[in-house]
C-alpha cells in the first residue's frame, strides 16, 4: 500500500495517534518533543517533569477536506528553585494557550477574511461568528518580531468589513515569502491612514529598504 504524508505546519511534537470520527472528522493526539519549560513565578529553567495538564483538542487546517483536529496533553514541570515547588504548564509556540485554534489555523482564517466578511467567512468554515471575531480580537495590534525576516518585498493591504453594511473595519497588512506563502504581519484596529502609517513605521530602517511592491485593494 502506497504512504504519502503531510506536514502538519507544527514544530516541536511527535504524532501519537490519528483517528477518523464518524462525522469525518480527522483528530491527531501528538506529545511535545520539547523538554521542559520556565517557572511561571521565577522565569528559570526547569525539567522536572510533573505529570500532563488537562488533554486539549485545537481545530487546525483541514486535511483533505476533512476539519483536522489536534489533541495534546501539554507536559507539567515542578520548580525545585521557588518556595513551596510550584508547577508550570508547559506552553509551545504554535498555540496559545487562551485559543480553541492553532496558530496555522487563526492565519488561515484571517487570509480567509480578505475579499469577505466574518459572517461569509463563518459560514464557510463551519466557524461561530463569536469564534472569528475572537480570531480578530486575539490579533489585533499583534506585535511583529521583525527579526523573523530578512526581506519584506511584496506587502498587501486589505481593509476588512466585520460586517456588512457596517462601519465596523480593521486593516490586514500581509507579506509574501520566499516560499510563495502569505503571512499575517498585523491585524489593525480600523483602517485610518494614521494607523496604517504607525504600523509601517515600525518596520526597522534596513528591512523597509527590502520592499519592492505594495498592493491595497482600492
Amino acid at each position: 500500500m502506497d504512504r504519502f504524508e503531510i506536514p502538519l505546519d507544527i514544530e516541536d511534537v511527535k504524532i501519537e495517534a490519528v483517528e477518523f470520527t464518524p462525522n469525518n472528522e480527522i483528530i491527531i493526539t501528538v506529545t511535545s518533543t520539547v523538554e521542559g519549560t520556565r517557572c511561571h513565578r521565577c522565569g528559570n529553567k526547569i525539567k522536572q517533569a510533573y505529570g500532563e495538564g488537562r488533554e486539549i483538542t485545537l481545530r487546525h487546517l483541514s486535511i483533505l477536506g476533512k476539519s483536522t483536529s489536534i489533541r495534546i496533553k501539554p507536559k507539567r514541570y515542578q520548580c525545585p528553585y521557588c518556595e513551596n515547588h510550584p508547577t508550570t504548564t508547559q506552553k509551545l509556540a504554535w498555540y496559545e494557550a487562551r485559543s480553541p485554534h492553532t496558530k496555522a489555523y487563526e492565519t488561515h482564517i484571517l487570509l480567509s477574511l480578505v475579499n469577505s466578511t466574518v459572517v461569509d467567512v463563518s459560514i464557510k468554515e463551519g466557524l461561530g461568528y463569536e469564534a472569528v471575531q475572537g480570531i480578530i480580537n486575539r490579533r489585533v495590534s499583534e506585535k511583529v518580531n521583525w527579526k523573523e525576516f530578512k526581506e519584506l518585498k511584496e506587502i498587501g493591504i486589505d481593509e476588512i468589513a466585520r460586517r456588512k453594511g457596517h462601519q465596523d473595519f480593521i486593516t490586514l497588512v500581509t507579506t509574501r515569502l520566499a516560499t510563495g506563502a502569505w503571512r499575517v504581519l498585523g491585524v489593525l484596529e480600523g483602517r485610518e491612514k494614521a494607523t496604517v502609517k504607525k504600523f509601517f513605521l515600525s518596520i526597522p530602517k534596513d528591512l523597509r529598504k527590502t520592499i519592492r511592491v505594495v498592493c491595497s485593494d482600492m
